[in-house]
C-alpha cells in the first residue's frame, strides 16, 4: 500500500483543549482502513490544546501571529501542508460518526462532478440563544440532497480544490465555508448532503450576551460583510448577496430607523418602528417566548453592527498564505 495519504483530516483549533482528544480519537478510528494524515491547524491557543494533539501523534501547524486568526485561516493552514487526495474538514469540538467516511467515499467516487459531501449533524441542547435556534433550525442549516454549501464541514475533493486556487479564505472571520461552496459552484462542480450521520457538536456552555460578546471581539459578526467585500467585482457577487440577505436587510432596516430618528420626525420614526415590533410579536408567538424574541432582534443587529464593520475591513489574498509554524509532525499511516 503507498505511504501517501489518501485522506487529510483537517481540524481547526482556538482554545479547544476539552475536546481536541476526542476529535482526533474518532478520527482516528474511522480512517484506520485507509492511508490517512490527521493535520490539527491551531490559531495560537491559550491552553494547551497544541499539547495534547502533539501527544496523541498528529502533525500540528500553528499560526505565528495573533492578529491572523479568523474561521477561514484553519483549513486554509492545513491543506497547505496537506497531501491527501480527499480532504475531510473538522473543528476540534466535533466527534467524526460511524460509517461517514465510507459512505462519503462511495459517493464522491460514484459522482465525479461533485467537489464535496457531507451529512446529517447532531448537535447537543444548547444553553444559549445562538445555539438552542440553531438547533431548531438544523434541517435548515444543514439541507439534505444537493446544496449550495456544507456548513461544518464535509469531505472534499482535492482536484476540486486545486481548480479553484485555495480552500478557505484566510481573511474571513465567518461564513467561510458559504464563500467555499460559492467558488466550487462557479467552477462547475456541485455539493451534497447524505442521510448519513456526520458529525456530533458540543455547544459552547457561554450566555447568549457573553457569546455576542465573544463574537464581536474576535470579528465572527463580521463574516457577512467581509464575505460581501470578498466578493465586490466578481463573477459570485449577486451569490453572496443570496447568503448574506437576511442581514442585509435588517441593516438596511437599521439604517433607515436611524435617518427617521436623524429627521426629527416623530410620526416617521414611530412608523419605522412598527415592523421590529411586528418582528418581535411573530418571533414571540412561534417561540412561545418574549425572551426569544428579543434574543432575535439583538442577534441579528449584532450581525448588522458586524456587516458594516466586515465591508470596511481590508481583507489579506487569500492566495497568501500565513506566516505558520510546523509543531509536530505525523507520517502518513497505513
Amino acid at each position: 500500500m503507498s505511504n501517501s495519504p489518501f485522506i487529510t483530516a483537517s481540524i481547526k483549533t482556538f482554545n479547544e483543549s476539552q475536546g481536541i482528544e476526542k476529535t482526533i480519537d474518532s478520527i482516528r478510528r474511522q480512517l484506520a482502513a485507509y492511508p490517512h494524515e490527521i493535520i490539527v491547524a491551531d490559531s495560537l491557543s491559550t491552553d494547551n490544546t497544541r499539547e495534547l494533539a502533539c501527544a496523541k501523534g498528529v502533525t500540528v501547524v500553528s499560526l505565528r501571529h495573533p492578529e491572523d486568526r479568523c474561521c477561514g485561516v484553519g483549513h486554509q493552514l492545513s491543506y497547505l501542508h496537506s497531501q491527501g487526495e480527499f480532504l475531510l474538514l473538522m473543528d476540534g469540538d466535533m466527534t467524526l460518526e460511524d460509517g461517514f467516511i465510507e459512505s462519503a467515499l462511495a459517493f464522491m467516487q460514484a459522482n465525479p462532478d461533485y467537489a464535496g459531501v457531507a451529512g446529517r449533524v447532531a448537535m447537543d441542547e444548547g444553553s444559549n440563544y445562538e445555539f438552542k435556534s440553531r438547533k431548531q433550525r438544523i434541517n435548515k442549516i444543514y439541507p439534505l440532497g444537493d446544496c449550495d454549501h456544507l456548513g461544518g464541514g464535509g469531505l472534499y475533493r482535492r482536484s476540486a480544490i486545486e481548480k479553484i486556487g485555495y480552500l478557505t479564505h484566510r481573511g474571513l472571520h465567518g461564513y467561510e465555508e458559504a464563500e467555499l461552496g460559492i467558488r466550487l459552484h462557479q467552477a462547475g462542480y456541485k455539493l451534497h448532503r447524505l442521510d448519513v450521520p456526520y458529525f456530533s457538536h458540543t455547544s459552547h456552555v457561554m450566555s447568549t450576551l457573553t457569546m455576542l460578546r465573544y463574537r464581536w471581539k474576535s470579528r465572527f459578526l463580521s463574516g457577512p460583510g467581509e464575505l460581501l467585500r470578498s466578493a465586490w467585482g466578481k463573477p459570485w457577487f449577486r451569490d453572496t448577496l443570496k447568503i448574506t440577505r437576511n442581514e442585509a436587510i435588517f441593516t438596511l432596516y437599521w439604517l433607515l430607523v436611524f435617518a427617521m430618528l436623524l429627521s426629527g420626525n416623530g410620526t416617521l420614526f414611530g412608523l419605522s418602528l412598527l415592523p421590529l415590533i411586528l418582528f418581535i410579536g411573530l418571533k414571540t408567538v412561534k417561540n412561545r417566548s418574549l425572551f426569544a424574541g428579543l434574543h432575535s432582534v439583538l442577534n441579528l443587529t449584532a450581525f448588522s453592527a458586524g456587516l458594516i464593520r466586515g465591508l470596511l475591513t481590508p481583507l489579506p489574498d487569500p492566495m497568501q498564505p500565513p506566516e505558520n509554524d510546523i509543531v509536530s509532525h505525523q507520517d502518513a499511516k497505513q
